[in-house]
């Protein structure tokens, strides 16, 4: 137990880095001191092409904006693996230990970077893709991370430090490698939080897919009660089946209805519609515990 919480803070290290999978902008990172926020990654996806024993570099940047007070650490970047789950849960491995795994063809440079307030670094990545590679689609990420300072704690006191730690996802593509999305059904379900409308999504090629999805959810009267216009979904990855709900307002009456959908895999095929019959029952909510 921390009795002197209030004195300094003990540390927690926190992960922040599911997001940045789906979106391609600058991702913020915030530094333990508290005094620099907005710092981003730019841009924090990228996908290249390569042929088996050929290599291409790339870059990003590290970008912290001016601040009142500068705000000066130590990031420390390092690669990992990753992969998601068919609940569109994030895991990260090891690097090297997936089977569709890229970490072990990429070098990075700088390792390590000093940044300042309204300060920008370079981060080269140069990645060179084994002869004989079969066609296909091939993940690795960078890690960026605030390092800890140095100096311990001193007698009789506890610290926490916040640290934020970001991606740089990198998708490597070994052509031929085409996408081939498909909905494969859209229903009703019940969990802790309510209601929501799940999406069973299917990729049988050997390039991800990434859905962009338009729903509308009608009662008996036609009306429509919940919808979702052009939503970029979570990303399919090849060969997989994944689940990805939409919530649905609270207090739907019990009844009849009917859900129409359109999906664009963007892998430059027609855009997909499904349309389901679906029921939807009173749902408890949880009991709120007493104060």
């Amino acid at each position: 137990m921390l009795t002197l919480l209030t004195r300094r803070i003990a540390l927690i290290s926190v992960a922040l880095v599911a997001a940045v999978l789906l979106l391609s902008g600058p991702r913020p990172l915030l530094f333990a001191q508290g005094g620099t926020t907005g710092m981003g990654l730019n841009p924090s996806r990228a996908e290249v092409e390569i042929l088996p024993g050929t290599e291409k570099t790339l870059a990003f940047e590290i970008e912290s904006p001016p601040s009142n007070s500068p705000v000066r650490g130590r990031l420390l970047l390092s690669s990992t693996d990753w992969t998601i789950s068919e609940d569109g849960a994030v895991q990260f491995p090891d690097p090297g230990t997936l089977p569709d795994s890229a970490s072990r063809w990429i070098v990075f440079s700088p390792s390590a970077v000093s940044i300042s307030s309204g300060q920008k670094q370079m981060v080269r990545v140069t990645v060179s893709v084994p002869e004989k590679t079969s066609p296909g689609s091939y993940r690795t990420a960078i890690f960026v991370q605030e390092r800890p300072p140095a100096t311990p704690p001193e007698k009789g006191e506890h610290k926490i430090y916040l640290r934020f730690r970001y991606v740089y996802t990198l998708y490597v593509i070994v052509p031929p490698a085409t996408g081939e999305g498909a909905v494969q059904d859209v229903r009703v379900a019940g969990n802790p939080k309510g209601l929501a409308l799940v999406f069973d999504w299917k990729n049988s090629g050997n390039r991800h897919v990434r859905p962009v999805v338009t729903w509308s959810l009608q009662n008996a009267a036609k009306t429509v009660v919940a919808s979702t216009k052009r939503y970029d979904a979570t990303v399919v990855l090849p060969h997989m089946t994944m689940h990805e709900s939409f919530p649905l307002p609270d207090g739907l009456e019990p009844g009849t209805y009917e859900v129409t959908a359109h999906v664009d895999f963007q892998t430059g095929q027609p855009v997909e519609e499904i349309k389901r019959i679906v029921e939807i029952t009173a749902v408890a909510k949880p009991e709120v515990p007493k104060q």
